[in-house]
């Protein structure tokens, strides 16, 4: 993503002399202002504590979205839009908010109240065509496979995707054992060991060979810098390499002499492959950044190395946000001026990301155009008529969040970043597969155990245990569901509705399916009850012992899932034996099996405050099998059984 670095040079004493509301706001409004938001949150969060004012709050709603932390935006923007004095464009970010959060209906209101306001808001007229847009494209995905870059993924952020000898060259700010040290006598507020804007390390270049984690290593010093470096890209014979980088400079000083605050923007940067070295030389300046004036990043080079593509915010001929621009070079290989790609593809909001294929399509990330929420990637074809013809490329490339970076490694195969819900991290880098010819869909039919009714809104998620990915469905008024099933693919299904005990561990797979065929499954669920025992099937204990078995960790685990998405259950968890032995030794011996199956909960995360263990014995057989009755083991078994009831909801 495009980033700023700000140099910002205030005492340190003035923080314990600012206590009061406003000088607290005031100064919160000054880090904000500086993009220092690790420091500008807390102070927001004081200043709104002392005193409930729009301004506060909405720079909370404003620093939240900034940091893509959507469920906190949303809810800031919702304070500010319920406070007098608001403005349209207040109702506009919680609308886009609202989107990012897939909360397309509340969205469509706030976005009708704002054009209400602001009739001729292209971007947001744009924004309420995609609500419905985008409820269509989660309808019906492209079909294809969907996978998380494991291996290049971390909990912090990870993106942008190019590939250099056989390596991916990515993005990301991850911690890394850093020897550049802030001078003890420095007099720039610029942290070189973490970001202002995010609180985690500056963004750094990473090569991995894409399987294992292990292998992801920063690339060399004279390509990573003490602050951002992003954004590679190659020409087809290697010699060239292009990025996005940020450099500290100096701009002046006050006539007291210390340094004003100000802000350095992105710069795109040259490095020619030294052969004898086997390593990049030099970074270069591109002519045509302008670190003081505007941001020049996210570089695309033409394999051919004589078109350069980039991300700008220009002042004259620039559309709007940041616009995409290409420079070529000339016979003498000198850059020539730069032009704006013009209006078939940059629009009022920010255009980012450039890439063409092999074939000539030109794709990008936009947040101007009709789409699902932030940033969505688009393709574009040429129209013949020296503009193009752009289409969103839909879900599941595109989600609420922001989509951005394709690169494509295949005609089949494109890799991308996201920052969408359920990732490893805030940005991660996923890869789509297109589907191949063989076509496969999942279906069936959700009913009550006993009434044999459909259930609506059961929440059915579909894993697929190779990408490591999950895929939902909602039931509808009939109580069915479907899914588009990947060939040569293995799935773990479960289903989810509340006061029903949860269904997992269906297997479903296509591995040795040689035609395009629709699977079916009709799922039962049982509703469960306060103070009535479910029992649990499969769970089984050998002869005289009160270990769990490796087969009863399927069921269990069901249940810990039911427990985790009930919290305020509590639960008794109990055991029973047939008739044969002692009854002394029965009540035990359950009584201990009871235990264990408590203790499996609450190693696998469930309070143990809300469980408690019962072994009845023999005191509760459900058939004739007493002492001394003949029975068939068939029969025996149907009593050694473990149950739970819920005490209380």
């Amino acid at each position: 993503m495009l980033r700023k670095i700000i140099i910002l040079l205030i005492p340190a004493f003035l923080y314990a002399a600012l206590v009061q509301s406003q000088y607290v706001l005031k100064m919160a409004n000054d880090r904000a202002a500086l993009y220092d938001y690790t420091e500008a949150k807390p102070l927001y969060a004081k200043a709104y504590k002392k005193k409930k004012t729009i301004e506060a709050a909405r720079g909370l709603a404003q620093i939240y979205t900034e940091t893509k932390d959507y469920a906190f935006a949303e809810s800031w923007c919702a304070k500010v839009v319920a406070m007098p004095g608001h403005t349209p464009e207040d109702e506009l970010a919680y609308a886009e908010v609202l989107m990012n959060n897939s909360k397309y209906a509340e969205a469509k209101q706030q976005l009708q109240s704002y054009l209400g306001q602001r009739r001729d808001d292209k971007r947001a007229a744009n924004l309420l065509a995609g609500c419905d847009a985008a409820q269509d494209w989660l309808a019906h995905p492209v079909p294809g496979s969907i996978e998380n870059m494991q291996a290049l993924n971390t909990q912090y952020s990870d993106w942008g995707t190019a590939m250099f000898q056989n390596k991916f060259i990515f993005a990301s700010d991850r911690p890394y054992d850093s020897s550049r040290k802030q001078p003890f006598f420095s007099t720039s507020n610029v942290k070189r060991k973490y970001y202002g804007m995010t609180g985690n390390g500056y963004l750094h270049l990473y090569e991995s060979n894409g399987k294992d984690s292990a292998s992801a290593v920063l690339l060399n010093k004279g390509l990573n810098g003490d602050y951002h470096s992003a954004s590679a890209t190659y020409t087809a014979d290697g010699k060239e390499m292009y990025y996005a980088a940020t450099f500290l400079q100096k701009k002046g000083r006050s006539f007291l002499g210390k340094e004003e605050p100000y802000t350095l923007n992105i710069e795109v940067k040259k490095s020619g492959w030294d052969t004898a070295r086997q390593a990049w030389g030099q970074a270069l300046d591109f002519p045509y950044n302008e670190i003081f004036k505007y941001s020049v990043g996210d570089p695309w080079i033409t394999p051919d190395g004589q078109t350069l593509y980039f991300a700008a915010n220009y002042g004259a001929g620039n559309i709007g946000g940041t616009d995409i621009y290409y420079a070529k070079r000339d016979v003498n290989g000198q850059w020539q001026q730069p032009a704006n790609m013009g209006p078939s593809i940059n629009t009022e909001g920010d255009e980012r990301t450039p890439f063409f294929d092999n074939a000539g399509n030109f794709y990008f990330a936009s947040d101007g155009r009709v789409g699902m929420g932030g940033l969505d990637i688009y393709k574009a074809i040429p129209d013949g008529n020296g503009g193009w013809t752009v289409t969103n490329m839909g879900c599941p490339v595109n989600s609420p969040q922001d989509d951005f970076a394709p690169f494509f490694a295949s005609d089949q195969t494109v890799y991308f970043s996201s920052n969408r819900l359920q990732g490893k991290g805030s940005d991660d880098i996923y890869r789509f597969n297109f589907a191949r010819i063989l076509k496969f869909t999942f279906e069936g039919t959700i009913r009550d155990s006993k009434t044999k009714e459909p259930l609506s809104n059961v929440v059915v998620t579909l894993f697929n245990t190779s990408t490591q990915t999950p895929e939902k469905a909602i039931t509808d008024a009939n109580g069915r569901f479907r899914f588009k099933l990947d060939s040569v693919a293995t799935y773990q299904l479960s289903a989810v509705k509340t006061d029903y005990a949860t269904v997992t561990g269906i297997g479903v797979t296509t591995a040795e399916l040689t035609t395009s065929q629709t699977l079916k499954k009709d799922i039962v669920l049982s509703k469960i009850e306060l103070q009535k025992p479910v029992k649990l099937e499969n769970i089984y204990f050998d002869l005289d012992k009160w270990n769990i078995r490796p087969d009863a960790a399927k069921d269990l685990d069901a249940l810990v899932k039911l427990l985790q998405d009930n919290p305020t259950w509590q639960v008794e968890m109990s055991s029973h034996t047939d008739s044969r032995a002692s009854d002394s030794y029965n009540m035990k011996l359950s009584q201990r099996r009871a235990e264990s199956t408590v203790k499996y909960l609450v190693d696998h995360g469930i309070a143990a405050d809300r469980l408690s263990a019962k072994g009845y014995g023999e005191t509760r057989l459900v058939n004739k099998c007493s002492n001394g009755v003949t029975c068939t083991e068939e029969e025996h078994q149907q009593n050694r059984r473990t149950e739970f009831t819920i005490l209380d909801k």
